[in-house]
C-alpha cells in the first residue's frame, strides 16, 4: 500500500500549476499555508466556480460564461492536470477534509458551463418561475426516524444494537430552508438549461414533523444505515393526496442512522440513500439522509459542509442520481446496461470522449438525450404529476382496447392486450382484462379515482407488490408541449410504463 501525504502529493503536482495567483477562496478552506502549496488548478476551479456562479445568478450571463470558457480552454475537459489533482484531493479528503469533488469543482463546472451556454445562446432571461411547463419537485422532510442502532462491528454482524429514535436536524429548517436551497439551486438551473428552458423545476417543501420512519443499520451484503420500509410506500402512507397528486419528483430527507459517533464505525462508508421511484412506480426518488447535506461522510472527507463546498458538491450527488433515472426512462440507448457501467471507460458508447464520470454525463445528454431519437422530449418525459381529473372522464375504458408493450421489451410478460371482460346493462364495458404474450391474464376494474384501475386476486402480483402490483394507471398523451389530452397513450404498471402500438397520433404543432 502507497499512502501520500498531503505535502507531498501537493509538491508532485506543483509542475502541473495553472495560474499563478493565490486562491483567496481556498485560503479560507485550506488555511493559508496549505494553499499556497497547493496545484494552482485546485485554485483556480475553485475560484471560476465561485466567480461564475456569482455572475450568473446576477443575470451577468456572458461574463459568466467567459470566465468558464477561459478555463476550458487552459485546461479542457478530460485533460491530464484534471486527473493529476485526483491524489491531491483524495489526500485533502483525509485532512483537513475537504471536499469539492473529485476533480475539484469539475462536475459543478461542467454543469454550470453548460447553463451559462444556453442562457447566451438563448439570449433570454427566462427563469424556471416562467418556463412553458413546470415539474414539481416535493421535499419531503421526516420528522423521525427509530431503529436498532448498533455500537460495535460484532453487534452489527448479529444484527442487534440498543433502541434509538432520532429527529431531523434543525439545521435543515434553518434560513428558510437556506441549506435545502444551496444543495439544489444549480441542480434545477441544470435541468432548465438541458431542457432549453422548456421545463423549469419548482421545489416544495413538506415537513412532517410528527411523522417516524423505520431505520436500520446492517454490514451485509452492503454497508446500509437508512430506511428499514419502502421509501415509495412512505410517501404514500405520510404525504397528503392532493401534494402526491402533484409531484412530478421527489426528495425524501429523514433523520440519520449512521452510528457513526461509535468507534468502530467512525470511519465506515454506509449507504444511505439513492435513486429510487415514486409512489406511482414511475417518478424519479431522491433518497438521504439529513447528515449528507451537513457533514462530509469518510469516504469523501469529514466534518461539517462549508456553504461552499455544499454547493460544489451536492449538485454533483443530484446529478448522478438523476441520469440513473434519465438512463431508466430511455433504456433504448443501454446507457446503463450495467450499473454504473460510466466507471468503466471501455464501456463507454464508441462516440463518446473524455474520463470522467460528469464527461459522460455530457456525452449521454447532448448525443443522445437530446436528439430527436429521445422520444418523448425530455421536457415532456420528466413531468409525472397527475392531469387533471376531467381529462380522465373523456377518456372510456373500450378507448384502453389495444395492444401494449412494455419500454424495454425484456420477456413475453411485457408484451400484451387489453380487451372488454364484462358489459353492463347498457352495453357500456365495465371490465377490462389484460392478457400477456406469456399467456397469463386477469381483470381490471375502473377505481374510484380518476384514471385508476383496480385489479383483484387472478392478478399474480396483488399478494407480492401491494404497493404498485395492484393497481394499474392510465398514461394520457400530451401535446408538443406537453401538456395532457384526453387520450389513452399507454398505462403504468408495477413502475413499468406499458405503451399502446401504435402510438396515438400526436396532435399538429400550432
Amino acid at each position: 500500500m502507497t499512502i501520500v501525504t498531503v505535502s507531498t502529493t501537493l509538491a508532485l503536482l506543483a509542475t502541473t500549476a495553472v495560474g499563478a495567483e493565490p486562491s483567496a477562496a481556498l485560503g479560507t478552506l485550506l488555511g493559508p499555508a496549505a494553499a499556497a502549496g497547493a496545484p494552482a488548478l485546485l485554485g483556480r476551479a475553485l475560484d471560476t466556480f465561485l466567480g461564475a456562479e456569482t455572475a450568473y445568478q446576477e443575470g451577468r450571463y456572458a461574463a459568466a460564461l467567459a470566465d468558464l470558457e477561459a478555463l476550458w480552454a487552459d485546461v479542457p475537459p478530460a485533460a491530464d492536470p484534471w486527473q493529476q489533482t485526483l491524489p491531491v484531493i483524495a489526500a485533502l479528503t483525509r485532512s483537513p477534509g475537504l471536499n469539492i469533488g473529485r476533480p475539484p469543482c469539475y462536475y459543478a463546472l461542467r454543469m454550470l458551463t453548460d447553463c451559462a451556454r444556453w442562457r447566451v445562446a438563448a439570449g433570454s432571461a427566462v427563469t424556471h418561475q416562467s418556463a412553458p411547463q413546470r415539474a414539481v419537485l416535493t421535499v419531503v422532510l421526516v420528522g423521525q426516524s427509530t431503529g436498532l442502532e448498533p455500537r460495535t462491528r460484532p453487534e452489527a454482524e448479529a444484527g442487534g444494537g440498543v433502541p434509538v429514535e432520532h429527529r431531523l436536524a434543525a439545521a435543515l429548517l434553518a434560513d428558510r430552508y437556506r441549506v435545502l436551497e444551496q444543495s439544489l439551486w444549480l441542480f434545477r438551473e441544470y435541468l432548465l438549461a438541458s431542457t432549453a428552458g422548456r421545463l423549469g423545476v419548482e421545489t416544495r417543501v413538506v415537513h412532517l414533523p410528527a411523522a417516524t420512519v423505520r431505520v436500520a443499520c446492517r454490514l451485509q451484503p452492503h454497508r446500509h444505515a437508512g430506511l428499514a420500509e419502502d421509501a415509495a410506500a412512505v410517501i404514500a402512507r405520510l404525504v397528503p393526496a392532493a401534494d402526491r397528486a402533484s409531484t412530478d419528483w421527489w426528495w425524501l430527507i429523514y433523520p440519520s442512522h449512521v452510528p457513526e459517533q461509535h468507534p468502530d464505525f467512525a470511519r465506515t462508508e454506509f449507504i444511505t440513500g439513492g435513486m429510487g421511484g415514486g409512489p406511482d412506480g414511475a417518478s424519479p426518488l431522491f433518497i438521504i439522509d439529513d447528515r449528507w447535506l451537513l457533514r462530509k461522510p469518510p469516504h469523501i472527507g469529514f466534518g461539517p459542509y462549508t456553504d461552499v463546498e455544499r454547493r460544489a458538491y451536492l449538485p454533483q450527488w443530484l446529478q448522478h442520481e438523476f441520469f440513473h433515472h434519465l438512463f431508466r426512462i430511455y433504456p433504448e440507448f443501454g446507457l446503463e446496461d450495467q450499473s454504473h457501467q460510466w466507471f468503466d471507460r471501455r464501456t463507454w458508447p464508441a462516440d463518446f470522449v473524455g474520463r470522467f464520470e460528469p464527461d459522460y454525463y455530457y456525452e449521454a445528454l447532448h448525443k443522445r438525450l437530446l436528439t430527436p431519437q429521445a422520444a418523448p422530449p425530455l421536457h415532456i418525459a420528466l413531468r409525472y404529476a397527475l392531469p387533471p381529473a376531467d381529462l380522465y372522464a373523456q377518456v372510456p375504458l373500450q378507448t384502453l382496447v389495444g395492444s401494449y408493450r412494455h419500454r424495454p421489451t425484456q420477456n413475453d410478460w411485457h408484451r400484451g392486450s387489453l380487451s372488454i371482460d364484462a358489459r353492463d346493462a347498457a352495453g357500456q364495458p365495465t371490465v377490462l382484462r389484460w392478457r400477456n404474450a406469456a399467456g397469463r391474464s386477469w381483470r381490471l376494474f375502473a377505481g374510484a379515482e380518476p384514471g385508476l384501475l383496480t385489479t383483484a386476486e387472478d392478478n399474480p402480483y396483488y399478494a407480492s407488490n401491494p404497493d404498485t402490483g395492484r393497481t394499474v394507471r392510465i398514461v394520457l398523451a400530451r401535446d408538443p408541449d406537453g401538456a395532457y389530452l384526453p387520450q389513452a397513450a399507454g398505462f403504468l404498471f408495477q413502475g413499468g410504463l406499458y405503451q399502446l402500438e401504435p402510438p396515438p397520433a400526436a396532435p399538429a404543432a400550432p
